[in-house]
């Protein structure tokens, strides 16, 4: 039963992102309808490996156009592997190559599009990448995996909520994943480190250093007042985990002093080695003002009742940090809070092609648009948690997945569409398509974590294996 319904799951994943990579590397489609428009294309063709327009291509292109595929061949290899615990690398990776060569040979036929053998090149490394992963993933650590992420969502389930905002915030401080470790570099990224509090002042001033281009950089108050709120929920997690989960183990107060004091700094030290990238005190400032302003937050509403009852999800736990949460969502998505109702403003947003899902993205595959689409896709995913939570507790259930589609659907359009009076903001469908997508999720894994860690009166089969 538990392999039928991994074999399924794999199967929609795989097709979902078959679907994706079409409508990606195809949109906005505008086919040719005249034959020489085709064959004038045709001679557009970037033969030359990783040059495009006499140029080399940038580096988040080629690793956006490898991650791009990595899904796919991850998922048809592990589609494989359940199927008949075997899979043979060549061949998924030949039906990567084979699909990422149809839709260039498509790209002929549609206007904005350069088909390019550099494409071709990355799309199938990206294949290769994604079924070397998945063998390990099944061989060394699927088993593992599911016996930790059982453990967590069983007994701390905020842990792990935790381990995710770790992982994104990395991921986020990462890109463009331009890493470097050249004494040049570094000491650059030294010189342009921001050591004024509630201001901009590079270090390499300070050391007689040539610092150009200051007039690009600045202190953002309103980034400021951002990371506060955002690390406002996380401290408030931190310490509920800790009075909840850890409190009375041996690492309980390391993992207090290390998410709520070293973490905020190790941040910044990787911004060192990432190019095009600085760090910046103000960073480390407001996280410690939001960490520290949420652990107080915590301590003044914290009832002692709330840990002697189990450690099953109470709503009203959470009711703080969740309307910091909505605030925080609001205010991102408004910011800079610089509205107009000018016409030139409207007629600059107002554009049919921001009703295209994907249009915004389909020049290039890069870094910074997977990362946007990820953003949205997690931003509204706490808010269906919390609806399929309320449904549940009022007999609502069978309601709880409408409820988080339409509640995602609503929040994101009121925030897209407050964005085409903002001069220097676009709003987009693909926005609201992935933010309710995202609160969709959200339900869908209550359900899931409700109905296999809370509502069971005895552990199923699967988690007494992973128990054993």
């Amino acid at each position: 039963m538990e392999e039928n319904r991994t074999l399924h799951n794999l199967k929609i994943l795989s097709i979902v992102t078959i679907l994706f990579i079409v409508y990606n590397t195809l949109i906005p489609f505008k086919p040719y309808l005249e034959p020489w428009k085709i064959i004038r294309n045709l001679h557009r063709v970037e033969l030359i490996p990783f040059i495009a327009r006499g140029k080399l291509n940038p580096l988040t292109d080629l690793v956006g156009n490898v991650i791009l595929f990595m899904p796919f061949g991850f998922f048809i290899a592990l589609y494989f592997i359940h199927l008949n615990r075997k899979v043979r690398l060549g061949r998924v990776v030949l039906l990567g190559f084979l699909l990422s060569l149809c839709i260039e040979v498509l790209q002929i036929g549609f206007r904005y599009r350069t088909p390019s053998v550099t494409d071709l090149i990355t799309n199938t490394l990206g294949t290769f990448i994604g079924v070397v992963l998945a063998r390990i993933y099944f061989k060394e650590l699927e088993e593992r995996l599911k016996k930790i992420l059982h453990h967590i969502l069983e007994n701390e389930p905020i842990t792990l909520i935790l381990i995710l905002i770790i992982l994104i915030q990395f991921f986020a401080s990462m890109l463009p994943f331009n890493v470097t470790i050249t004494v040049s570099d570094l000491k650059k990224a030294i010189a342009y480190t921001n050591i004024e509090p509630f201001g901009f002042k590079p270090l390499g001033l300070m050391l007689g250093a040539h610092v150009k281009h200051l007039e690009r950089f600045g202190f953002s108050i309103i980034d400021f007042v951002g990371n506060i709120l955002f690390y406002a929920v996380f401290g408030y997690l931190v310490l509920y985990s800790y009075y909840q989960y850890w409190r009375g183990t041996r690492y309980g107060r390391l993992l207090i002093l290390g998410l709520l004091i070293v973490y905020f700094p190790a941040l910044e030290v990787t911004q060192f080695f990432i190019k095009s990238r600085f760090s910046d005190v103000n960073d480390i400032i407001s996280g410690y003002l939001g960490a520290w302003s949420g652990a107080l937050l915590f301590l003044l509403v914290k009832k002692e009742r709330w840990f002697t009852n189990g450690k099953e999800l109470q709503f009203h736990h959470f009711i703080a940090p969740f309307l910091i949460y909505l605030i925080y969502v609001f205010y991102k998505g408004f910011s800079p809070f610089n509205f107009s109702s000018q016409p030139d403003v409207l007629a600059l947003n107002l554009k049919v092609r921001y009703l295209v899902p994907f249009y915004a993205y389909y020049k290039v595959t890069s870094l910074w648009n997977i990362y946007d689409l990820l953003e949205s896709f997690f931003w509204l995913m706490p808010l269906g948690f919390a609806i399929a939570y309320h449904a549940r507790s009022h007999g609502a259930e069978h309601q709880m997945f409408l409820r988080a589609i339409f509640a995602g659907l609503a929040i994101s359009s009121i925030i897209e569409i407050s964005q085409l009076f903002l001069p220097t903001r676009t709003g987009d469908i693909t926005d609201v398509i992935f933010m309710t997508i995202g609160s969709y999720m959200g339900a869908y894994l209550f359900r899931y974590y409700w109905e296999t860690y809370v509502a069971r009166t005895q552990p199923s089969e699967f988690v007494k294996s992973l128990k054993a």
